[in-house]
């Protein structure tokens, strides 16, 4: 294929895998990610009031520094940054597969953006954009053969998501093999200068290790996410990935395998895909067997090797088809692509283009009695009191400040053996993330002499398995 044709469709590619991306941004009435992209919204947000978050280490310092003026804009703009950030992540890809001269490099844009689990994380404040997209660049940069700086944004993919350690793991292997010992220096820099940052602030001088929130907790024994089955991953890939490139997967090792058994040369960036997703899927699934350092089993941290996935299916389909005439090639690059579209949609259950006044992603119904509760707040003159809640939605909705104890604090704050909380405070107990994340039951304040009900708001669902999961409960401290 000619070069400028193959330019225009990647540009192409790019600019319909953006206008999607913005009907489904302009559909949408929630956020995916539940209370973290609120929490990430509020940490980036608060930062500029608060410089220690500029180092929080479970919002990322990489994530907080790229987004912390972005978020001055309110959450919307932290979306259009994510949104932006996967789009980009797509068209890098392509233009990488291009300069290594795969001609339908094009399909890069849209088996990265429309993976399901890629594609239903983008509207959201969550840190997995942004790590597709520095991990774009780092694919983009090694095929350009610039190595240096390919391994020097890869050194900081640690402080986007702490599975940036896996990812350097794997480039660390491949440098290795290519026998380029003095390269490996290059993986240090991101390490190196966040450590002495964080040292020179907190005084830790292994600030990497000591600040870290899953290693602290794993040490501590403070926090038991559970563990699961081996296969967790892999019974979920279908959902995670889609059909389509799930065969794609399948296509890919099988012609990796090949290769290994002709004893052919392999391109290496298609190499460095393979040991970036194998080392990352394998992590996770360990990780989550174990039942350490804080996994759940969520899925959605695995949107970070839809870009290595796209890489890997392109190469296969390219080889697959090389006894087809050209004319054939496109037809089944385009077919592809659009079932990779279709999928997507398909798994996060977003409604298409043309159902325009449908929601594509719905508002989380366990906000709505934390604003019936904000709002009674105000009506009775309370807001301006502490407020003790575990929701940052709550936070962000009604102006609070977390990071300021006379603003709002969450509940696990609260010592329920020597409870430091001033007279006068008003708590919001819910029945979901006060119980799960703030570990503090609701017999604990209807007992307590110190607390007064002031308000209930009943939940609006009962579920048999938690009837008391919508509830919310609030209290005022009169001694």
């Amino acid at each position: 294929m000619e070069n400028g044709k193959s330019l225009k469709l990647i540009y192409s590619a790019f600019a319909v895998s953006l206008i999607l991306l913005g009907f489904v941004f302009y559909q949408s009435q929630g956020v995916e990610g539940g209370l973290d992209s609120w929490n990430h919204f509020l940490i980036s947000k608060s930062a500029i009031k608060h410089p220690e978050l500029l180092l929080d280490q479970w919002n990322k310092p990489v994530f907080t520094w790229c987004t912390v003026l972005i978020c001055q804009f309110g959450l919307n703009a932290l979306i259009i940054f994510n949104v932006l950030c996967v789009a980009l992540s797509g068209l890098l890809n392509a233009l990488a597969l291009k300069h290594r001269g795969y001609a339908h490099a094009w399909a890069a844009v849209p088996f990265t953006v429309f993976t399901p689990i890629l594609f239903q994380n983008t509207i959201s404040a969550l840190t997995e954009p942004l790590n597709v997209l520095m991990l774009a660049l780092v694919f983009y940069f090694w095929s350009h053969q610039q190595l240096k700086t390919a391994l020097l944004l890869a050194s900081f993919l640690p402080f986007v998501r702490t599975e940036g350690f896996v990812i350097c793991a794997a480039i660390f292997l491949l440098i290795l093999l290519r026998k380029e010992y003095k390269m490996l220096l290059w993986l240090l820099p991101g390490s190196i200068v966040m450590n002495l940052v964080g040292f020179a602030i907190s005084g830790k001088p292994f600030w990497i290790i000591s600040e870290n929130p899953y290693w602290k907790h794993e040490t501590e024994g403070t926090f038991d996410p559970g563990s699961g089955s081996i296969l967790h991953f892999v019974e979920q890939a279908r959902a995670m990935f889609g059909l389509p490139m799930l065969v794609l997967l399948i296509a890919s090792i099988g012609f990796m395998v090949y290769m290994r058994y002709k004893k052919a040369k392999t391109d290496d960036l298609i190499v460095l895909a393979v040991l970036v997703f194998v080392f990352y899927f394998m992590a996770h699934t360990l990780i989550y067997y174990l039942g350490i350092l804080g996994s759940h089993g969520l899925t959605r941290p695995m949107a970070v090797i839809a870009g290595p996935l796209a890489l890997l299916s392109v190469a296969a389909i390219d080889f697959l088809c090389k006894p087809l005439a050209e004319r054939y090639r496109s037809l089944v690059f385009a077919v592809l692509a659009l079932a990779v579209v279709w999928t997507g949609y398909s798994e996060t259950g977003y409604a298409k283009p043309h159902r325009i006044k449908e929601a594509s992603v719905k508002p989380d119904k366990t906000q709505r009695n934390f604003i019936l509760a904000g709002e009674w707040l105000i009506a009775n003159g309370l807001m301006h009191r502490p407020i003790i809640n575990q929701s940052p939605y709550f936070d962000v909705y009604f102006d609070k400040d977390p990071y300021d104890l006379k603003s709002s604090y969450r509940l696990w704050s609260i010592d329920q053996k020597n409870d430091w909380a001033e007279k006068g405070v008003i708590v919001v107990w819910d029945g979901f993330s006060a119980v799960r994340e703030g570990n503090m039951k609701l017999d604990w304040l209807m007992s307590n002499p110190d607390y007064q009900l002031l308000h209930s708001i009943e939940g609006f669902e009962k579920p048999d398995y938690d009837p008391g999961m919508y509830d919310v409960h609030i209290f005022i401290k009169i001694k």
